[in-house]
């Protein structure tokens, strides 16, 4: 008969003798438990092949099925249940043997509840403790498989992580800082013409590397170690098996510590630029070379300006000395005759005509005095002989009669001229500008 309480914990008693069960089954009741009896072995594992119980009271001799039978069963279908023995002062050996089976405990009959509940209670703490040991242990094993898949994933991992730096450049290195141990991917080793591992054994990197770049190299590999440098990069010569020098540049980082910071594994790629280090000698000497030319080039332009200015400045100096005898011999040739001219007793004609004679010459002369005009130097020919004239206060019409040429005509020289001189929206005197133009 099941009369079980759901939160309590539950108990399968088994006697064949109907007092003792229903006597129990009451006082464990009121004690809390949930208890479930059986008349014989028989009934009870059949209760177990059912059920399952956190704890087996049974008495050890019973007709049919015994109580070693009970616990054989209890122990087979659930290793946890404890299982409590029932049996008499003369039983004491065959108890023994229950225990050695596998029993939990055992107590003489009669008993008293109380022992029985004692005896209860211990075994299910016991129970408990074995089943939180036994998820422990089985969370253990779980970790310990969790964490040898773990370790073998990171061991694979190394592996394709270097075989992919391996692909990805002229080699990979891997240096275990604290047995010195260098692994040398495939690459790294044919590129400085080794088939394998064995070919180098007995040299070291250090061994390899050029006298002239040992110090600097290691020194930067130490500093970076020592977390001085947050990277390792270098470039050096390396020994091939042939016995030449390559230039390598390698590049590295520490990818382990201990607790302490303490450096353990250094991994880095290895790569041959003896070609790119061939090109930079080449770029050199064509720099040099090109600096040299432009050097030789400077010089050549520097001596071909000094010339230069010599030759500009004689060209100025003879250009003053033309300006001064131009000026002289308009002064000694021209002037005198001019003023002969004037006092010969000359008609108004002729004394207008000698005038502007001689502020043509003016006008000729004036460049080699003192600058003609940019502005002046737009005018054509016939403006210019007008300005002459608007210069020395001729009108319009008296223009027009010397020159021959309409009023109209002379009208249109004068706004040209104003134009070209930029006065054409100002009110200045065309006279006065002139004046002011060649004075």
């Amino acid at each position: 008969m099941d009369t079980r309480v759901a939160t309590a914990p539950s108990i399968l008693f088994i006697d064949d003798e109907d007092v003792i069960r229903k006597s129990f089954q009451r006082e464990l009741q009121i004690e809390g438990f949930a208890v479930t009896v059986a008349a014989g072995g028989e009934e009870a594992i059949g209760a177990l092949e059912k059920d399952a119980y956190d704890l087996v009271i049974t008495d050890l001799m019973m007709p049919g099925i015994d109580g070693f039978g009970v616990l054989k069963a209890a122990k087979k279908l659930a290793p946890l249940t404890s299982v409590i023995i029932l049996t008499g002062y003369g039983d004491m050996t065959s108890a023994i043997d229950a225990l050695r089976l596998g029993a939990d405990d055992f107590t003489l009959k009669p008993c008293e509840v109380e022992e029985l509940v004692f005896r209860i209670r211990r075994c299910l703490e016991r129970r408990t403790l074995l089943q939180m040991l036994s998820l422990r242990n089985q969370r253990l094993e779980e970790e310990i498989k969790r964490r040898e898949l773990a370790e073998q994933e990171v061991v694979a991992s190394e592996a394709r992580f270097r075989l992919a730096l391996d692909a990805s450049s002229n080699g990979v290195w891997d240096r275990n800082l604290v047995t010195g141990e260098v692994y040398f991917g495939e690459n790294w080793l044919h590129n400085l013409g080794y088939q394998n591992q064995a070919e180098i054994q007995g040299q070291t990197f250090e061994s390899l590397l050029h006298p002239e770049d040992r110090e600097r190299v290691l020194a930067l590999r130490e500093a970076h170690v020592r977390g001085k440098k947050s990277r390792y990069e270098a470039e050096y010569r390396l020994r091939n098996k042939a016995g030449g020098w390559q230039w390598i540049l390698s590049r590295g980082q520490v990818v382990a510590r201990d607790a302490q910071g303490k450096a353990l594994r250094l991994v880095g790629t290895h790569t041959d630029i003896t070609r790119l280090k061939k090109v930079e000698a080449e770029l050199e000497r064509a720099r040099s070379g090109l600096e040299r030319r432009v050097r030789e080039r400077t010089e050549e332009l520097s001596k071909a300006n000094i010339a230069l200015s010599v030759l500009l400045k004689k060209r100025e100096q003879d250009q003053a000395t033309l300006a001064e005898q131009v000026l002289a011999n308009s002064t000694k040739l021209v002037e005198p005759y001019l003023d002969r001219l004037k006092d010969s007793g000359l008609n108004e004609q002729q004394r207008e005509l000698l005038a502007i004679l001689r502020a043509s010459i003016v006008e000729l002369t004036s460049p080699f005095a003192s600058g003609f005009s940019t502005k002046l130097i737009r005018l054509t020919p016939t403006e210019i002989q007008v300005a002459n004239l608007v210069k020395l206060g001729k009108r319009t019409k008296e223009i027009a009669a010397i020159m021959h040429l309409s009023p109209g005509t002379i009208s249109i020289h004068r706004k040209n001229i104003r134009k070209k001189l930029e006065l054409t929206h100002q009110k200045t005197n065309l006279q006065t500008m002139l004046s002011m133009q060649t004075d």
